[in-house]
């Protein structure tokens, strides 16, 4: 048998190559769920039914009968399948349901049996002029084609009755799939049940064309509803091939028709069809992202950028007007989101209530709350989200376990109310300064795992922006305050001045001691954490271990930090002092990397520390601060390399002893490297690298650096491609 090669088949082909698609589709994106094995398993059929027809269309006479035979046992597979997806989608019942499926299965294959037998609902097939061929059915077809009907019609009521159990997101899914099947369904029942059994058998494939109405629906709910929770992300890459795609498809087009109608002037013409497919490309382009943002599932957005290019605006203000525009522009470009709105807690309401004290409205951008500016908060919720850095999506929120609460309830309602979609924490230190609320995006669509990823770093970081801003904003309001009572008291200036000193100074030994008494509950809670782990009190589990271990790095960030205040306090106050003693550098830089390379191998990376040919001469400095120094240069070459080594060396010049630590890690952009070493300063990508950094480390080391009559420096060939921190010590005298 040959196969048939017509534009109707070609046709068919395509269908099969749609529907091939959609299934890997399916498959890859859940193939350990039952409810994508099923569908796939759906479309399995639907594919076997096109080829069924293609090789009866190509069939010879003496094949005929056993083609239409196939052809007609597919569809009953199709029927089952769809009916199994219904019980399971968009979500499974709870009892019998592998009996049910059995049943169905049964039935089914008594059915197929039925067909099997030639004459009993298929007797043969008759070939007409023109090659048409004509299907003679059997007594029984009329049960053929009500199984069929009842199977499809059974299933669409399922999917009602779920429908109408449904959450917004699920309804809206069952919508599309619904509509897709029953077009497919009804005009499949025409061309290729009805006419055939009353004669007519020239369109019985356009049955098969019809699935792609399927095809199309449940493609359109996977990317833009999450059908069967398939997370489809469009990218930029796919917008620009789809773009370039289509160019050349007009292109192509174009060319075929110039040179069929005008072959004389074919040259001239695939000149002007090129100048004008390079002049469109960029429109067309932007045609795409635009419709791709306002329509799609995932925005066209890069993520990294959006919160690189947010964290340059926010590092270059302390207005917190500004601050609360940079964000609202950022998720109306990014999210396409329609509304925008910032609130900060009322701290003099706050201080006693822990989340159930008061918000106030400080920037509204979309949401229609009439003259409202000053909300309530929720101890339960601040306790189960926000405290945890978690964002409330309102969807979720009121379909949850917690909506039943009576107070949960209540911000539930005030929520919807406005349209509030999502509602993401600005935290600071695990407290809670104020919320972002976000309503509804352009397109309609729900918010994806990506942008709650975006959220939750941009949280972090506007939280800090804004808490610097609203303290800058204190200080500004508290100098004014302050002026006014100096010009009151110009007479009493002298005193003032004196009392100024004082409260000066005060403030510098509160540091002090704040700083002295932090660090010890830390180093107690350090020293119990360690014999916990060490099993001193007792075995642990996997799981309490793993949080153990993971309460003992906070508690290590905490005593750094406080450690660089405490530094830093006494830096600025000139009480920072020295223990100078000779000291031989390589021995403190060994013992530096001795006990880091257990952190570098942690993260997959070789940690090598080059020992120098001969013993270098004696220094003179304060083996601690230089320990410091040394620690921290290491230690942020591990944070910042995420592949590759890191390599610590030290060598002799004419005066001096230098210290370098090579490695190839994020590497240091031009516009980074004259802030590196100035205090609360942090590269352009930093944040999202290692977050949890304050940007005092290396100014401290600067400063202890220069307290050594040295010199500290960075060198790098720029972003990606390594960095190179060094510092030079010059040489003790008395060596």
């Amino acid at each position: 048998m040959e196969l048939l090669i017509d534009k109707i088949n070609i046709i068919l082909l395509i269908t099969i190559i749609l529907n091939f698609i959609l299934g890997l589709i399916i498959y890859f994106n859940g193939r350990n769920k039952r409810i994508n094995k099923i569908y796939v398993w759906n479309i399995f059929h639907i594919i076997s039914w096109v080829v069924a027809m293609i090789l009866f269309r190509s069939a010879t006479a003496e094949n005929n009968l056993f083609w239409c035979i196939i052809l007609y046992i597919t569809p009953t597979f199709i029927a089952s399948s769809f009916l199994c997806f219904t019980y399971i989608f968009p979500s499974q019942i709870k009892k019998n349901l592998r009996c049910k499926m059995l049943v169905i299965f049964f039935i089914n294959l008594f059915l197929v049996i039925l067909i099997a037998i030639p004459g009993i609902i298929i007797k043969e097939v008759n070939i007409r002029p023109a090659m048409e061929k004509k299907i003679i059915f059997g007594p029984l077809y009329f049960l053929y084609f009500f199984y069929i009907s009842c199977y499809f019609s059974y299933g669409f009521i399922r999917l009602f009755r779920k429908y109408l159990h449904s959450v917004k997101n699920e309804r809206i899914q069952i919508i599309y799939l619904s509509f897709g099947y029953a077009l497919s369904t009804n005009l499949a029942f025409a061309t290729n049940l009805i006419m055939p059994w009353i004669g007519y058998f020239f369109l019985n494939w356009l049955g098969q064309i019809f699935t792609g109405f399927m095809v199309a629906f449940t493609a359109y709910a996977i990317v833009a509803h999450r059908l069967m929770d398939i997370k489809f992300v469009l990218r930029r890459s796919s917008v620009y091939l789809t773009s370039l795609s289509t160019i050349l498809l007009l292109a192509i087009s174009a060319q075929y028709i110039s040179t069929t109608f005008f072959p004389n002037s074919a040259t001239w013409i695939n000149v002007l069809i090129l100048i004008l497919a390079v002049s469109f490309f960029p429109i067309m382009k932007n045609r795409y992202y635009h419709f791709a943002n306002k329509y799609f599932f995932t925005s066209l957005y890069d993520s990294k950028k959006v919160i690189a290019d947010l964290s340059d605006k926010l590092r270059s203000t302390l207005k917190a007007e500004k601050i609360y525009k940079y964000l609202s522009e950022t998720f109306i470009n990014s999210f396409h989101t329609k509304a925008v709105g910032i609130l900060i807690q009322d701290k003099q309401i706050n201080q006693d209530k822990k989340g159930e004290g008061q918000y106030i409205l400080q920037y509204n951008k979309g949401f229609n709350i009439g003259k409202s500016k000053v909300f309530p908060g929720n101890e339960k919720l601040c306790h189960l989200f926000t405290k945890h850095n978690e964002s409330i999506i309102t969807e979720e929120l009121k379909h949850s376990s917690y909506a039943k609460h009576s107070g949960i309830k209540k911000t539930i309602d005030l929520l919807t109310k406005f349209g509030v979609e999502i509602v993401t924490p600005l935290n600071v230190k695990n407290q809670t300064i104020g919320l972002i609320i976000l309503g509804q995006k352009e397109s309609g669509d729900m918010y994806n795992n990506e942008d709650l990823s975006v959220l939750k770093i941009i949280g972090a970081q506007a939280a800090i922006a804004i808490e610097n801003a609203l303290l800058y904003e204190e200080t500004k309001n508290f100098a004014v305050k302050l002026k006014k009572e100096v010009q009151k008291a110009t007479e009493n200036l002298k005193n003032a001045n004196k009392q100024l000193r004082k409260l000066d100074a005060a403030k510098s030994d509160f540091i002090s001691i704040a700083s002295h008494q932090l660090r010890t509950p830390l180093t107690v809670i350090k020293g119990y954490i360690s014999m916990m782990i060490e099993g001193n009190f007792g075995k642990l589990t996997k799981e309490e271990l793993g949080s153990l271990k993971k309460v003992y790095e906070s508690n290590e960030r905490l005593i750094q930090l406080v450690e660089d205040l405490l530094n830093i306090s006494r830096i600025e106050s000139g009480k920072l002092q020295f223990d100078f003693q000779e000291t031989r550098l390589e021995e403190v830089v060994k013992s530096v990397a001795e006990e880091l390379v257990g952190s570098a191998r942690q993260k997959g990376l070789r940690l090598a520390y080059k020992k120098p040919d001969q013993p270098l001469p004696m220094v003179k400095i304060d083996g601690e601060k230089i320990r410091y120094v040394v620690l921290n240069l290491i230690d942020n070459a591990i944070k910042y390399t995420k592949r590759g080594s890191i390599v610590v060396n030290l060598r002799l010049g004419m005066k001096y002893i230098y210290f370098c630590v090579i490695d190839t890690g994020i590497g240091i952009s031009e516009e980074d490297s004259p802030n590196l070493f100035k205090k609360f300063s942090r590269g352009k990508n930093i944040s999202i690298v290692h977050p949890e950094g304050t940007g005092m480390g290396l100014y401290v080391g600067r400063m202890m650096i220069k307290a050594h009559q040295g010199k500290i420096w960075a060198e790098s060939e720029g972003e990606n491609r390594g960095s190179k921190f060094c510092f030079r010590l010059p040489v003790s005298h008395n060596a």
